[in-house]
């Protein structure tokens, strides 16, 4: 008995591929409302651990955790390679962790999101490479601030007489990345004291590299005036080979191109 097969007819995409597609067309609005919805997942989160969990806000933020899962489980499906997308998308993964106490902290990496979209976004305006990787530094350094503090927070609310507002993480949060240390802040529990480590340790890397872009930048400023220097040398040479500017002319244009 023969077996048919079902076979696509050429030229005819599959649900798989069209779903894709329609995620790549809209990929930068499909981030920035995901990251928009992680900005508010976060605020939900924090609100219920300051309000002693009430069930409104445990509600949404169980609703919201489903959004996240089934988007996670649409671009997981529709992607072209699934294992690839697994291994990309570990941040998406914690965002579908249940929002109790412990996973909420992890789940503050779900703001790496709003961090990719902004990125996104920035990658299509008109501003020099230069300018566009100090700027996605400024990004970066905001948001690890910012979850840091927000883990500060949520670890140390109610634990540690120091953090009794959101202002008080932050502040501590900023003095730590910048090396400062003053002390008036620290953690007293387990939570606050990772939150910590990880936030020194970006900080001395962040500052390391922030240095390396910004002599990277300046030397290649000098490169870039020294080719401009000699290319107008060149074309002087050139002009004073046609015999269209003089040897009096030559000197005095070439001592002002060297700035003599």
């Amino acid at each position: 008995m023969a077996v048919k097969k079902n076979k696509q007819a050429p030229g005819k995409l599959s649900a798989r591929a069209k779903t894709q597609a329609f995620i790549l067309r809209h990929l930068r609005a499909w981030e920035l409302i995901m990251a928009g919805l992680a900005l508010l997942s976060v605020a939900v989160g924090v609100s219920a651990s300051q309000l002693g969990e009430p069930d409104a806000l445990v509600n949404i933020e169980w609703a919201l955790t489903g959004v996240f899962a089934v988007e996670y489980g649409v671009r997981l499906w529709a992607a072209p390679s699934r294992v690839k997308y697994f291994k990309s998308a570990i941040v998406d993964l914690i965002s579908i962790l249940p929002p109790v106490r412990g996973a909420r902290l992890l789940r503050l990496l779900r703001l790496l999101r709003v961090a990719s979209a902004l990125n996104l976004a920035l990658g299509t305006t008109r501003l020099g490479a230069q300018s566009l990787t100090i700027l996605r530094i400024a990004v970066i350094w905001v948001a690890v601030v910012v979850i840091s503090a927000l883990g500060m927070y949520l670890a140390e609310f109610g634990e540690n007489p120091n953090v009794r507002t959101f202002w008080d993480a932050l502040w501590w949060a900023v003095v730590t990345i910048t090396t400062v240390g003053y002390g008036d802040v620290s953690p007293a529990t387990e939570e606050g004291r990772l939150a910590a480590g990880v936030l020194m340790v970006l900080g001395i890397a962040f500052f390391s590299f922030l240095t390396a872009t910004f002599t990277a930048a300046l030397a290649s400023g000098v490169s870039n005036e020294a080719k401009s220097l000699e290319h107008r040398i060149m074309e002087l040479n050139a002009l004073k080979k046609k015999g269209l500017v003089t040897s009096v002319e030559y000197k005095r244009t070439k001592k002002a191109i060297l700035g003599g």
